[in-house]
């Protein structure tokens, strides 16, 4: 108990305390891209003379973390970070009787910018707690889609300059060596849709639902 007790003592966050860190980890995004499957049906197989139907299967993504911490008081802070989401999209199955089904890929890249108050419930040295707030997401790149046997079917500029979301979930934590091995998991979604260029035309292609987990080590002084 005594050893609890310093333990607490010494990685208890303060009031008045920063903590700067990073996080690796994955996504997996359930997005809605009905409408804009059909689109990709329309133009890379209509030559199909039997409709094909759309199947959308959520894929796993890439996701890195860096981070600022500042204690308001000893349990409530305010966290902004800077979150690369790699590879984030989804996979689009098309498939008709008389045809191998062909399977094709969404994807793009976006640097996620959360403003998270979170509040820990744990007074032990374990650090557990709820995180919520609102993010702005920037699309970094080109659009890409591409198709499992013919490689690329293209690359789109999105003409989204920014979408803005809501972030939410659950954060952990233990002490190892001077700081914390922090664990992460969080909901985001996003309000408004990702638009790209549509040969001249704008066309919404994602709309982002992601769960994403993260792990990582954090410092404070």
């Amino acid at each position: 108990m005594v050893f609890l007790m310093a333990a607490a003592g010494l990685y208890a966050q303060q009031a008045g305390q920063f903590t700067v860190g990073g996080r690796f980890g994955g996504a997996l995004g359930f997005n809605d891209s009905a409408n804009f499957g059909n689109r990709i049906r329309a133009e890379f197989f209509n030559d199909w003379t039997q409709e094909p139907s759309v199947l959308r299967d959520p894929e796993l993504n890439i996701a890195f973390a860096l981070y600022g911490n500042y204690a308001i008081t000893d349990r409530l802070s305010v966290q902004p970070e800077l979150n690369f989401m790699i590879g984030q999209g989804y996979e689009l199955r098309f498939s008709a009787r008389g045809y191998v089904s062909r399977e094709v890929d969404v994807n793009y890249n976006s640097l996620d910018i959360p403003i998270l108050v979170r509040f820990n419930v744990s007074s032990s040295p374990l650090i557990f707690g709820i995180q919520a707030g609102p993010h702005i997401s920037i699309p970094l790149g080109t659009a890409e889609i591409y198709q499992d046997n013919a490689g690329y079917l293209g690359k789109f500029t999105i003409n989204s300059s920014a979408v803005f979301g809501f972030t939410a979930g659950l954060f952990s934590g233990f002490p190892a060596g001077p700081g914390r091995i922090v664990g992460d998991l969080r909901f985001v979604f996003d309000f408004n849709t990702v638009e790209l260029d549509w040969w001249g035309d704008n066309a919404a292609f994602m709309n982002r639902r992601a769960l994403a987990f993260t792990v990582g080590y954090e410092l404070s002084f």
